[in-house]
């Protein structure tokens, strides 16, 4: 199992348009990357910082794929783009991503 963790990180300026990226934007990524071995998405808020503060992020999510073969090929497939260009839609915040592979002991 692989995920790939894509945070939004706050700032001075920064919009997020959670109604669109939880309505249109998870949708799209759902249809477009289900059966390229997309399991499961996830969409946090930011709240706040772990002492109260204003969030680091304003959003988290969180994509997970059965392996890393599929999720590599999701983000270099057909979808890509356009899944790519449909952030630009709900948020003026250029996300970074980090892929994550599952520890096993």
């Amino acid at each position: 199992m692989a995920t790939i963790s894509i945070v939004f990180p706050s700032s001075d300026g920064a919009s997020f348009n959670y109604e669109y990226a939880q309505g249109v934007h998870l949708p799209l990524v759902l249809d477009r990357w289900g059966e390229s071995g997309l399991e499961k998405v996830e969409l946090f808020r930011g709240v706040s910082s772990a002492d109260g503060g204003a969030p680091p992020f304003l959003a988290v999510g969180l994509l997970r794929f059965t392996s890393l073969k599929h999720l590599q090929a999701a983000m270099t497939g057909e979808h890509a783009a356009e899944i790519g260009a449909d952030i630009a839609k709900f948020t003026n915040v250029k996300p970074v991503l980090q892929v994550n592979a599952e520890m096993i002991e």
